[in-house]
């Protein structure tokens, strides 16, 4: 004969004791107060010196020219140019060209054929 090592046990039943039925018709008076505010006290130390300096030391160059000739400068534009010949309607030709104009101002300088022969 062995010992179980497990129970199966199962109760079946109730009790009631009618704890269904309990109110409450007043509830006490709970008074709550302060008695004393503890002291606080803040100090404040010196605080730290703070220093700050701010110089310039050198102001940009600023260059006014007052020449009244045109400074040496390039100048661009774009260009799309559309060509198309038609004869009663009909299509001969169609030409595209686009890319880029440019016009190159520079300082004048004579060219040989502006001095003339000397």
């Amino acid at each position: 004969m062995t010992i179980p090592k497990a129970y199966d046990i199962t109760l079946h039943g109730g009790a009631d004791m009618d704890l269904d039925n309990i109110h409450i018709k007043e509830m006490p008076q709970v008074n709550m107060a302060i008695k004393e505010i503890p002291s606080l006290s803040i100090a404040v130390t010196q605080l730290p010196t703070i220093r700050l300096e701010m110089a310039v030391k050198e102001l940009p160059t600023i260059r006014l020219d007052a020449d009244v000739g045109i400074k040496p400068t390039r100048v661009s534009m774009p260009m799309n140019t559309h060509v198309c010949l038609k004869l009663l309607g009909l299509k001969l030709l169609d030409l595209s060209l686009c890319g880029e104009n440019m016009v190159i101002i520079e300082p004048y300088v004579p060219r040989r054929a502006e001095t003339g022969c000397a």
